[in-house]
């Protein structure tokens, strides 16, 4: 890979943070093959020229609203992490369970943590995680239908929506691009907010599944506050000061 100059690569910076909407600095610097703290010192000169507001471990657009990204750039991102949420988030489901499994990066991987298990049944609006698991022998996949959203793979309209409102579920896992706690779960996409709205309600137990990344964050619509749910599982990287205020809001948090 060619070497760039630091001016060359702040340009490069800015046109990543176009497309996605985000910036880590861990994925910068293996993309430009520097070291974080020159990462760092990158995205402070553009936060001071008003380019981009700098995230817990990276960026954002100035303005601070999270767009609407496509799967395949949400699915390259802070995997291992998402996978360890994945496995706690699979060990709640016991043999018998009808569970609702929200669109999303982080729900795929609760979907291939269910593989190989029996006597579950699982219901998406994820046309990818009905994909994974419908050849599982031990799972019965129901899907809500609804219209398709492209380069994301979720369900979402009138359609969708009727169909989870009529569900009752043991367990609802609920994605999320952003999450706060002053603001809760927002959404830059106004089609979800009913349609995760019916997903939350749908569970006996609803279960927020966000890595650290997507906390202090906003976006467009609100979908509901994190009271909301039963339970909220990230990674042990999430600030301390996020994860006091999340326990002293009243709702059960695990970090892995």
């Amino acid at each position: 890979m060619t070497v760039l100059n630091t001016r060359e690569r702040r340009k490069k910076i800015l046109d990543w943070l176009r497309q996605r909407g985000q910036v880590q600095v861990r994925a910068m610097a293996q993309q430009f093959s520097v070291s974080e703290m020159t990462i760092r010192r990158d995205l402070e000169h553009l936060a001071r020229e008003g380019h981009l507001v700098r995230t817990y471990g990276g960026a954002a657009l100035a303005g601070g609203l999270i767009p609407e990204l496509p799967y395949a750039a949400k699915a390259a991102e802070h995997t291992e992490e998402k996978r360890r949420i994945a496995r706690c988030a699979a060990s709640l489901v016991q043999e018998g369970d009808v569970i609702l499994l929200d669109a999303g990066s982080t729900t795929a991987e609760i979907a291939r943590c269910l593989k190989g298990r029996s006597g579950i049944t699982v219901v998406t609006c994820d046309l990818k995680i009905a994909m994974e698991l419908c050849d599982e022998q031990g799972i019965r996949v129901l899907v809500t239908g609804g219209t398709a959203m492209p380069q994301v793979y979720n369900l979402l309209g009138p359609i969708a929506e009727q169909t989870l409102r009529a569900l009752t579920v043991n367990l609802a896992f609920v994605g999320t691009s952003a999450a706060d706690v002053e603001y809760g779960l927002t959404t830059p996409t106004l089609e979800k907010v009913p349609l995760k709205q019916a997903i939350i309600r749908a569970g006996q137990r609803s279960v927020l599944v966000a890595d650290a990344s997507k906390f202090s964050r906003r976006s467009t619509f609100q979908i509901c506050e994190l009271s909301a749910f039963s339970m909220i599982i990230s990674d042990r990287s999430l600030p301390q000061h996020v994860a006091d205020a999340i326990r002293k809001g009243g709702v059960p948090l695990e970090l892995v």
